[in-house]
């Protein structure tokens, strides 16, 4: 597998020389809770509708996971069934390396998280833990460095931290001396960390990282996040690329408490929102199911926060997936790439995001509902294309021309997209 390279302008990544857009599935349990067998059906699909990045935890995610009625531990377990966290267990890791060995056959870039805060003493993690999960410190950088040699030969992303918002002391030490191990095994790896929606990235660690990697989460409450948290992380010190790794889940619960779940379209709306917002590396999607490798019968620690998971053979296929491939289509076809947020619009609401080329001679236009768009620019001499996201289908809006023009509202009440191109 060709590694990753950054592009001139810093917004994305590049592979064999063309724009890569990053379409990750969100699948951290992998290692624990699927059969080889179902991973290689679970590959044939997602490869299927345009993934091309898997985002797994090295570890369990011990405190929100499904857990299997038996599985391989990823330590040796002591006389009273406890894990011994100095010492990785040699079977759970041989049986990782194949899985990641069949995606790479597959075409897909691992991503491979470190150290999950499950695994760092004091984190809403680790206390929340069923198990102690907690490692000493003196035990971080053998374990990184040892994951680092065992997954190095497959070119993975390496993310040092998952679901961190640096609220224990004990985060700063762990995850650098996990990122310190990486890059001594490796230092060609291309690293980041996974945020929790509230957090930063202090120093060294905000100039330390390849590209940001923002969550906007799945609380109901903040469904400003997609472009809000793109916005703050564009203007992060370093000059890399920005990506959303966890928007909203399809079929997750919205964390509201009255049982509601989101949906493909609330999904959709998360993923073009960050897009158009500044975070072009790409998006992530995660179905609710499938990224715990859920199975009717398996105890789901999480169930009073995020709601019973589908099996995830069911929620293979949701619709939600189909739209984030066709996603993918869309930006490597129209080359979006190259478009930067930019105020273009009078009287839009900031769920509406736009993105222009630097001379304007390109545009495009987020609209997650039916409305008129008035933009600063004179459309008369442009094409001008829709794109209706929900039926994946083409139209043509009714333009009036003139400073500012006026792109009327299409005939369908979903989201959409507007393309236009000078002439």
């Amino acid at each position: 597998m060709t590694m990753l390279t950054r592009a001139p302008d810093g917004s994305h990544f590049l592979r064999d020389g063309k724009p890569y857009f990053y379409l990750a599935d969100t699948v951290w349990a992998t290692f624990s809770n699927v059969t080889l067998e179902e991973w290689a059906r679970y590959l044939a699909v997602r490869r299927t509708q345009g993934f091309n990045a898997l985002q797994i935890s090295i570890l369990p995610i011990t405190h929100d996971r499904s857990v299997p009625p038996e599985e391989i531990a990823p330590f040796d377990t002591g006389p009273d069934g406890r894990w011994i966290l100095s010492r990785p267990n040699e079977v759970y890791f041989d049986r990782a390396e194949r899985m990641i060995e069949m995606a790479v056959a597959e075409g897909f870039l691992p991503v491979l998280t470190v150290l999950w805060c499950s695994y760092v003493p004091d984190t809403r993690c680790s206390r929340g833990s069923p198990i102690p999960s907690a490692m000493a410190l003196e035990d971080v950088a053998p374990y990184a460095a040892m994951a680092t040699r065992r997954f190095r030969r497959f070119d993975p992303v390496m993310v040092i931290s998952g679901d961190t918002r640096f609220e224990s002391p004990a985060e700063a030490p762990y995850y650098g001396a996990a990122m310190e191990a990486v890059k001594r095994e490796w230092p060609e790896a291309i690293i980041s960390m996974h945020l929790h929606p509230e957090g930063e990235l202090p120093p060294p660690f905000d100039t330390a990282v390849d590209f940001y990697s923002f969550q906007s989460g799945h609380h109901i409450a903040h469904a400003d996040r997609p472009w809000t948290l793109a916005e703050r992380f564009c203007a992060y010190p370093s000059r890399v690329p920005v990506l959303n790794s966890e928007p909203c889940y399809e079929g997750h619960g919205r964390i509201t408490q009255d049982g509601s779940r989101w949906s493909r379209e609330e999904v959709r709306r998360a993923a073009w929102q960050s897009l158009l917002s500044g975070a072009r590396m790409g998006v992530a999607y995660g179905a609710h199911g499938v990224w715990s490798f859920h199975r009717r019968g398996f105890e789901f620690l999480a169930r009073a926060r995020s709601l019973e998971p589908y099996d995830w053979e069911d929620a293979l296929t949701m619709p939600g997936s189909w739209d984030m491939g066709f996603a993918r289509y869309l930006f490597e076809t129209h080359d979006l790439f190259s478009l930067a947020p930019t105020p273009m619009l009078q009287g839009a609401t900031p769920q509406v995001r736009v993105m222009a080329s630097a001379d304007r001679s390109r545009l495009a236009i987020y609209c997650p509902e039916a409305t008129d768009l008035t933009v600063t620019v004179d459309l008369a001499d442009y094409d001008v294309q829709g794109i209706d996201l929900g039926e994946r289908r083409a139209f043509w809006p009714v333009v009036e021309g003139g400073l500012p023009s006026l792109v009327r509202q299409p005939r369908h009440s979903g989201d959409y997209l507007v393309l236009a191109r000078l002439r």
